[in-house]
């Protein structure tokens, strides 16, 4: 009984002892893990505490992004030392209430390098960093401003300070106006009905809305700050004819899916998210809008277009791209702005035409037309000698062309490119029609003409149309005796511009030869041109004044070579369910061009609302050409008319991570 006793006694401490020893084996594993799991917390801490400090010093080098966008947005020219530590101009860092309370704010550093000068660049789109580029295959002005930021957050639970160092490098690019082969500073309207191509880049600050009722095909990039959209105009309605956009194989893909538009709304009735990701995919980068990152393209200092709001009795567009063809505005006038005032064409210009269009019928001897000229440092000159009576330059048409339009007669003064081209080109002081008097053009002509009309008029609504007026250029055929196009010194070709409304009549700035006429290939010996005004009409070399209001007699096959920059007259101007007529009808037309063809080698380019000629757009006053619209290769190689203007944009890249020691050499001296 004892021995039953003693053995169940052992087995009963043999139990504890097991039990003991699984106990202890238990609590060291426990102890084990415990210490594993705060150690795993205290890892993870940390690891927020750097994320905390990657996102707080890429937040600071974000600061300085846009404290350079603002200094670059105001300012052409940016001296080298402007963003220098120790100058008025240094960047500064985020206010601390816009920190994480555990930034050690004293160690947050934001430094720039200096600015270097621009060089001419060639957006490689072979290379794949350059896949989603907007402005790939273009040359750009283009200069970068390397930016780094230091930022240090604490350990709350008294482990060491954590501090990130990143570098970032911001490009700046200045993309000359002409490389599109179409840019709209407003929404872009194509609906063409006939069968439509488009080579060259195509670009809108505001909405594309394309709704072709056969097809159209684009064969370069298309790029958006809106949103691309299947619709015609203002209309919810559209027309259903294909839109196909190449891939990185310039392979066209077209845009309707499986029956579904994949616009920005994908199929929806409104924006979608997924479009990013699908056009992405689709199209490989050759269709971007505000999705991707696309901003506004526009001259340094210019604000953005706003359209009407017709919600409101007011007309009040801010229509500030029209800038560009404005005269010069005195210092003390209270929307100078120094920056602008440099880039209009009027203060570019070498050779300056001003009229007033109120006074004068032409008749020397009675009532003679107030028309001055001037060069470029304002000195008056004198043309009197070469008005229709004498050297040919310019001659008053006194209300003989009808523009049915506008539906009116209208004065123009005619200016004749081959009078003037030999003014330029070999003047002959000898004789007073051979010369501008006063005007040297080896020292005084820099291809840039401008003329300001201007009305005296008490009547505010007539001077704001300039009594419906116009400027006509003729005798710009190059392949005709005494006509073509002036051009002399380094920089070739001419840029007319004016603020009222331009006509264009017969060949221009090319032969004419319809078996060599081409949308794209300039002629031998041919000068990159531009041609602005509040709207330009386009007469064929057939066009006289005597066939008055009716459409005959019929147009004829006329050639353009120009980069034409122009307004247009809003779709829905004030709620008035107008239409504005689309891209394809941007040129402007008076005659019956049935079955005759209008060549335009150039760019188009809308900048503004027409303030002059906002006549409403319609089929009831000519009939369309076939239309032979292209991009000029002059200007895709990178060769501009005198006094382009440049649009710029930014672009950033080479993200990098820095050590201490890398970031300290970067900046030090900066």
């Amino acid at each position: 009984m004892r021995r039953l006793t003693n053995e169940r006694a052992l087995k009963r401490g043999s139990t504890l002892i097991t039990t003991i020893l699984l106990v202890g084996a238990l609590s060291v594993v426990l102890a084990a893990i415990l210490r594993s799991s705060i150690g795993e917390r205290k890892i993870n801490h940390r690891h927020m505490l750097r994320t905390q400090a990657d996102n707080t010093a890429e937040a600071v080098v974000e600061y300085g992004f846009a404290q350079l966008s603002h200094t670059f947005d105001n300012a052409t020219v940016v001296a080298s030392n402007t963003f220098a530590s120790s100058g008025a101009g240094a960047l500064s860092k985020p206010p601390v209430g816009r920190l994480r309370s555990n930034i050690k704010y004293s160690d947050v550093a934001l430094f720039a390098s200096a600015v270097p000068s621009s060089s001419l660049v060639y957006i490689d789109p072979a290379e794949p960093d350059n896949l989603f580029d907007p402005l790939k295959g273009k040359y750009v002005r283009a200069f970068e401003v390397n930016l780094y930021g230091k930022a240090t957050v604490t350990d709350p639970n008294g482990g060491p300070d954590i501090t990130s160092y990143i570098g970032q490098r911001f490009q700046v690019r200045d993309s000359p106006l002409f490389s599109h082969a179409i840019f709209y500073n407003l929404d872009l309207d194509i609906h063409p009905g006939p069968d439509m191509d488009i080579s060259g880049p195509v670009h809108s600050n505001e909405d594309i809305r394309l709704a072709p009722y056969n097809y159209l095909k684009f064969h370069d990039t298309v790029s958006t700050a809106g949103h691309v959209l299947h619709q015609y105009e203002h209309k919810s309605t559209s027309r259903t004819g294909h839109v196909y956009i190449p891939d990185d194989t310039d392979t066209l893909q077209t845009m309707y899916v499986d029956s579904v538009w994949k616009d920005s709304k994908m199929g929806t009735g409104s924006i979608s998210d997924d479009f990013r990701s699908y056009a992405s995919n689709r199209w490989k980068g050759n269709l971007q809008t505000e999705a991707h990152g696309i901003s506004h393209y526009k001259p340094v200092a210019f604000a953005d277009y706003e359209p009407d709001d017709t919600s409101t009795p007011a007309y009040d567009p801010v229509n500030s791209g029209r800038a560009i063809i404005e005269p010069p505005l005195p210092s003390s006038h209270s929307d100078y702005n120094t920056e602008i005032e440099d880039q209009k064409m009027s203060n570019k210009a070498g050779l300056y035409f001003k009229w007033d269009t109120t006074t004068g019928t032409g008749d020397p001897s009675t009532n003679p037309i107030d028309l001055k000229a001037y060069d470029g440092d304002g000195n008056l000159l004198d043309i009197s000698d070469l008005d229709q009576d004498g050297g040919g330059l310019w001659e008053l048409t006194d209300g003989t062309l009808y523009d049915r339009r506008r539906g009116d007669y209208i004065p123009t003064i005619n200016i004749h490119m081959g009078k003037l081209k030999q003014l330029i080109e070999s003047p002959n002081t000898g004789d007073v029609e051979q010369h501008i008097g006063g005007y040297d053009p080896a020292t005084d002509w820099n291809g840039v003409v401008y003329f300001q009309a201007y009305s005296t008029d008490s009547d505010a609504t007539a001077a704001s149309e300039l009594n419906m007026t116009g400027i006509r250029l003729i005798g710009g055929d190059t392949d005709e005796t005494g006509e073509g196009i002036p051009s002399r010194g380094t920089d070739p070709g001419m840029t007319f511009a004016t603020n009222n409304a331009l006509y264009i009549q017969g060949n221009f700035n090319a032969d004419g030869v319809s078996s060599s006429a081409s949308s794209y290939e300039p002629e031998t010996g041919e000068v990159p041109v531009a041609i602005m005004g509040d709207s330009i009409t386009f007469l064929s070399r057939n066009w006289t004044d005597a066939h008055g209001d009716t459409l005959e007699p019929d147009a004829a096959t006329t050639e353009v070579s120009a980069a034409a920059v122009s307004g247009i007259r809003p779709p829905d101007k004030q709620g008035d369910d107008t239409y504005s007529g689309g891209a394809h009808n941007f040129p402007r037309f008076l005659e019956s061009w049935t079955s005759d063809t209008f060549y335009l080698r150039g760019s188009m380019v809308c900048l503004y609302e027409c303030e002059v000629d906002d006549s409403t757009w319609s089929t009831s006053y000519y009939n369309p050409p076939n239309r032979g619209y292209g991009f000029n290769n002059l200007f895709k190689d990178g060769t501009y008319p005198p006094g382009t203007p440049l649009l710029r944009t930014y672009r950033r890249d080479n993200f990098q991570d820095l050590n201490a020691s890398e970031f300290n050499t970067l900046t030090s001296g900066l």
